[in-house]
C-alpha cells in the first residue's frame, strides 16, 4: 500500500454491486445460533408481531430440522398439491380451499395409503382447539366434491367405518426447487479475521432474484437495492481500526440477519395473503366496532341503512302508533317523515340510488299490504304493488325488485320480480308449497345479479338458505348446515357471503347475527356475544356497514292473590339476558314455582319457593338446548315440557326434581303440552306436512291420537277435564279462540280475539272455576273470555302491564305472572367480517 492509502483511515474496497449472496439456511443456522442465543430474553418475549417475536420465530426457524419445513409437492390424478405454497391445482388451475380444508387434505395425502383416525386427523388440523366432529365431516364432504367424487364412487378419500379416513389414490412426490430467473449478481464479501489470521467468507448461497428493478419480492416488500456496504481492508491493523472493523462487521451481520429474518416473516405473511385471495377470502379487517344510534320518543321496530352508510330510515312505535323517521348517523339526529296514525308500516328498504324508500302499508280497510314508494325526505306515497309479504330487495342496477307473495288457500308462496319504477311486468320466479315454503322475513339479491338468496322451511321444522337462479329458477343450498329459524339476510357488497339473523333452534328465544361465506365455508356468529337481535330487521350499506335491532326483556316474576294486582308482590327480579319466566311458568301442588331461565345459550327449567328463595336448576342439556312450556301433574309426580334435547322439538316427561327424563313423542314438530287434571294425558300441538293440529298421548307415552284436523295450536285442558281450548286461524286479522270436547271433534264454542292478542308467543289459562279463559295481549294487558259471553273483557288492573307468561296455583288462590319492559335499540356494526 502507498502512503496515501495508509493515511486514509476511512478508505475501503468496494466490489461492483452485481449480486446479493446470502448463506444457505443450514449454514446460517450453524453460524448464527450462538449470536441469537445471546439476544436478551426480554427481547424474545415481546408482544407478538414485535421485533422480539420476529427474532424468536427466526431462532426457531434456524433451530428446526430442515426436514420439518415441508417443501413437498404431491401429485395425484389431475391434481398437484403444493405444501409450501399451500395451493391445490387441477390441470394447472387453482382450486379454492379454505385453510382448514387444505390442512385436512394435506394430512391425508401425507399419510396416503394409511388409515388416519378421526382424533388424530382433528389434532393435525385443529391442534389443541376443541371442535365438533361435524367440522371434520364438513371438510371431508367438501373435499370430495372438489375432487370430483360422487356419493357412490370414492377415488381419493375413503371412510373407514369406526376408525377414520384413508387417502387411496396413488401419490407421486416431488420437491420445490429454487429457480434463478436473473443472473445479475450483487456481491457482499464480509471479511473477518479468524484466530489464525485467515480471512473467511460467510456469504455464499443464492436467494430468489428480484423480479423488477429495486424490488425484492422474497422479502414481501419493495425495498430499494442499495450499494454494497463498505468493507475494511486487512491493512487497517491499528486498535482503532480493528475496533471499527469489528463494529462494522457486527452491524453488517445484524443487518444481514434482520433482513433474512424479516424476509422469512414477510414472505410467509404475503404467502398467506395470496392463499386467502386464491381461496376467495377477504383479508383481515380492522377491529369490529358497535355503535348505538339513539331514537327519539318510541321503540324502533325496523331499520334500513342508506347505500352510502350515512343515513337511517326506521319505523318506531309511539303510544302503539307507527311512524317512519329519517336519522343522520354522524349527528345522531332524527326527523319524522311519515306518521299517519291510520297506517301500519312494514319494514323499510332504501332504493339503490338512496333517493327513495320502499315499504308496505296496511290499514283496517286494506288488510293486504300495499307496496309504496316515498322520497327519502318524506312526501307523497306512490302505490306500486298489492299483496306484498315482507320487505323488497333490488337488482344491482336498481331497475327491478323482488318480494314474497303468499296464498293461504293453496298454502304456497312465491318469489315475484317486477319493475321497481312502477311495479309492472310482474313475473313469478319460483313457487313452493307447504311444508317447504319460503321464509317471510325477506330476500337478498346478489351483487352480481345472478342469484336471490332466501330462507326456506324444510320438512321437520328446520330452515335452510337457498340460492335461486334469476336466469332459470334453479335452486341450490347455501352452506352445509340447517337452522332453527332464519330471519332477515343480506349479501356482502363483494358477494363473498351473507350476513343474517338466525336462531339455531326454532324454540329458542335468542337470535344472533351470523356470517355465512359463499359459495362455501363455515358459518360463524358476529359478534359472538350474548345480545339478542330482532329477526326481522337487518340492513347493509354499500360499504358493509350493518344496521340491526338489539332487544332485551327485563323480566320479573310476580304473585297476585286471586289476580288482584293491588296485592301483587315480586318474588324474583330477573337479570338480563336470562329471561326468567318468559317462556314458561307453572305451580307444583305443594306451592313451589317452576320457571324457565337461560344458562348461557341453553334455556332450562328452574324451581323456587313462592317467596323467591331456594332457587335450583332442574333440567340441563347440551349447547343451545331448550326446555320450555312446562306443566305439572296434580299428584306432583311429573313435570311435562317441550324440549329439543333429542334434536327435533318433542314432548318430554321428568320427575319434579329433574330426574327420570323420558321422551314421550317422536318424529319432531311436537310442542306446547297441556295436562289433563288427572295427570294421565298430555294434549299437544304436532306439525305434520306443514299443518299444526292437536294430538293426545298418555303420560307414559305410546300411541298418540289426533284430536283436530284443521289448523290448531296452543291447547289448554279445562279444570274439569271435559274441554280443550285452543287457537285457530281467522279470516280476519289475528286468530280465534276455539273450544272442543276432550275427546276431539268439532268446536262447541268459537270466540273472536282482539287482533293484538294471542299472537307470537302466546299464553292462556282456564280460570280456576272453568267458566272463563284468561289470555295475554301481545302489546299489554290481559283479556278474559267468559264461555257465556260474546266478547272478551280486559282484566282490571292489567291494562297497562306487559305480561309475558301466567299460571294459576292448584288451589286457585294465587296467580303468578311474568312481566317486564322490552328494550330495543338500533346498533351499527362495522368491520364485522
Amino acid at each position: 500500500m502507498d502512503a496515501n492509502s495508509r493515511s486514509t483511515p476511512d478508505r475501503v474496497r468496494l466490489n461492483p454491486p452485481r449480486r446479493l449472496i446470502l448463506p444457505r439456511p443450514e449454514r446460517l443456522r450453524d453460524r448464527s445460533r450462538a449470536r441469537l442465543a445471546t439476544a436478551p430474553r426480554t427481547l424474545r418475549k415481546m408482544h407478538p408481531g414485535s421485533l422480539g417475536n420476529v427474532v424468536g420465530n427466526f431462532m426457531e426457524f434456524l433451530e428446526a430440522p430442515m426436514s420439518e419445513q415441508n417443501r413437498a409437492i404431491y401429485e395425484f390424478g389431475p391434481f398437484r398439491l403444493d405444501a409450501q405454497r399451500r395451493l391445490l391445482l387441477r390441470d394447472s388451475e387453482p382450486v379454492k380451499l379454505f385453510p382448514k380444508e387444505f390442512d385436512t387434505l394435506l394430512a391425508l395425502v401425507e399419510r396416503g395409503g394409511e388409515v388416519l383416525d378421526k382424533d388424530e386427523l382433528m389434532r393435525k388440523v385443529w391442534g389443541e382447539t376443541i371442535v365438533e366432529e361435524s367440522n371434520l365431516s364438513s371438510n371431508i364432504s367438501h373435499l370430495r366434491k372438489l375432487l370430483g367424487e360422487s356419493r357412490y364412487r370414492h377415488e381419493y378419500i375413503v371412510t373407514i367405518p369406526g376408525r377414520g379416513y384413508q387417502f387411496v389414490a396413488g401419490v407421486k412426490q416431488a420437491f420445490n426447487e429454487v429457480i434463478v430467473r436473473e443472473r445479475t449478481r450483487t456481491e457482499i464479501i464480509v471479511e473477518q479475521e479468524g484466530e489464525a489470521g485467515e480471512i473467511e467468507s460467510i456469504a455464499e448461497s443464492e436467494v430468489l432474484p428480484a423480479q423488477s428493478k429495486g424490488a425484492q419480492p422474497w422479502l414481501g416488500g419493495t425495498a430499494q437495492m442499495v450499494p454494497a456496504p463498505a468493507l475494511v481492508t486487512q491493512e487497517e491493523t491499528t486498535p482503532g481500526r480493528k475496533r471499527l472493523r469489528i463494529a462494522l462487521l457486527a452491524g453488517l451481520f445484524g443487518l444481514l440477519l434482520a433482513g433474512v429474518g424479516g424476509g422469512v416473516w414477510l414472505y410467509q405473511s404475503r404467502n398467506r395473503e395470496r392463499e386467502q385471495r386464491a381461496a376467495g377470502l377477504k383479508l383481515p379487517q380492522q377491529q369490529m366496532t358497535l355503535r348505538r344510534f339513539a331514537t327519539h320518543g318510541g321503540v324502533p321496530y325496523g331499520v334500513a341503512i342508506s347505500p352510502d352508510g350515512k343515513s337511517l330510515v326506521y319505523k318506531q312505535s309511539i303510544n302503539d302508533k307507527d311512524s317512519l323517521w329519517l336519522g343522520q348517523i354522524e349527528t345522531n339526529n332524527s326527523v319524522p317523515i311519515s306518521h299517519r296514525t291510520d297506517l301500519t308500516y312494514g319494514e323499510p328498504a332504501f332504493a339503490p340510488d338512496g333517493g327513495s324508500i320502499y315499504f308496505t302499508v296496511s290499514d283496517d280497510n286494506r288488510p293486504q299490504a300495499m307496496l309504496v314508494r316515498m322520497p327519502v325526505l318524506g312526501g307523497v306515497m306512490t302505490e306500486l304493488i298489492p299483496n306484498v309479504h315482507g320487505p323488497v330487495t333490488f337488482s344491482p342496477d336498481g331497475k327491478q325488485l323482488a318480494f314474497l307473495r303468499g296464498d293461504d288457500e293453496t298454502n304456497q308462496n312465491s318469489i315475484i320480480i317486477a319493475d321497481s319504477a312502477d311495479g309492472k311486468r310482474e313475473h313469478t320466479l319460483i313457487t313452493r308449497k307447504l311444508p317447504q315454503t319460503f321464509s317471510s322475513m325477506g330476500l337478498a339479491w346478489s351483487p352480481d345479479g345472478q342469484t336471490i338468496a332466501v330462507g326456506a322451511n324444510k320438512t321437520g321444522g328446520q330452515d335452510e338458505i337457498l340460492a335461486v337462479s334469476v336466469a332459470d329458477s334453479s335452486v341450490s343450498k347455501i352452506g352445509a348446515r340447517d337452522w332453527g329459524q332464519l330471519g332477515k339476510l343480506a349479501w356482502l357488497p363483494d358477494g363473498g357471503g351473507l350476513v343474517m339473523i338466525a336462531r339455531e333452534n326454532a324454540a329458542a328465544r335468542k337470535s344472533h347475527i351470523w356470517f355465512v361465506p359463499y359459495p362455501y365455508g363455515e358459518a360463524r356468529r358476529v359478534p359472538n356475544d350474548l345480545n339478542i337481535y330482532l329477526m326481522n330487521s337487518l340492513s347493509l350499506s354499500a360499504e358493509g356497514k350493518l344496521a340491526v335491532l338489539q332487544g332485551h326483556i327485563q323480566s320479573s316474576i310476580w304473585i297476585a292473590p286471586n289476580a288482584d294486582l293491588k296485592q301483587a308482590r315480586r318474588v324474583l327480579e330477573g337479570v338480563a339476558p336470562r329471561y326468567e319466566g318468559v317462556d314458561g311458568l307453572a305451580w307444583t301442588p305443594d306451592g313451589r314455582l317452576l320457571y324457565t331461565a337461560y344458562v348461557g345459550d341453553s334455556l332450562a327449567i328452574w324451581s323456587m319457593n313462592s317467596d323467591g328463595s331456594n332457587l335450583r336448576q332442574l333440567t340441563s342439556g347440551g349447547a343451545n338446548s331448550v326446555d320450555i312450556q312446562m306443566s305439572v301433574t296434580a299428584d306432583g309426580r311429573y313435570v311435562v315440557f317441550q324440549s329439543n334435547r333429542s334434536g327435533g322439538s318433542e314432548i318430554w316427561r321428568a320427575n319434579t326434581n329433574g330426574s327420570g327424563l323420558k321422551q314421550l313423542t317422536a318424529a319432531g314438530g311436537n310442542s306446547l303440552p297441556s295436562l289433563s287434571p288427572d295427570g294421565q294425558w298430555v294434549v299437544y300441538t304436532s306439525v305434520r306436512d306443514g299443518k299444526p293440529t292437536l294430538w293426545r298421548i298418555s303420560i307414559d307415552g305410546g300411541e298418540a291420537k289426533q284430536l283436530t284436523y284443521k289448523s290448531s295450536s296452543w291447547s289448554q285442558v279445562s279444570p274439569d277435564g271435559k274441554y280443550i281450548a285452543y287457537t285457530a286461524p281467522s279470516e280476519a286479522p289475528g286468530v280465534r279462540l276455539m273450544i272442543i270436547p276432550f275427546e276431539g271433534g268439532e268446536p262447541v264454542k268459537s270466540f273472536a280475539v282482539p287482533e293484538t292478542a294471542l299472537t307470537g308467543r302466546r299464553a292462556m289459562r282456564w280460570m280456576p272455576d272453568g267458566k272463563a279463559i284468561i289470555y295475554k295481549d301481545h302489546l299489554r294487558g290481559l283479556w278474559q273470555q267468559g264461555l257465556d259471553k260474546e266478547k272478551p273483557q280486559p282484566v282490571k288492573g292489567f291494562e297497562d302491564l306487559r305480561v309475558r307468561h301466567l299460571a294459576w296455583s292448584f288451589d286457585g288462590k294465587s296467580f303468578v305472572y311474568t312481566s317486564g319492559p322490552t328494550t330495543q335499540e338500533i346498533i351499527l356494526i362495522e368491520n364485522f367480517k
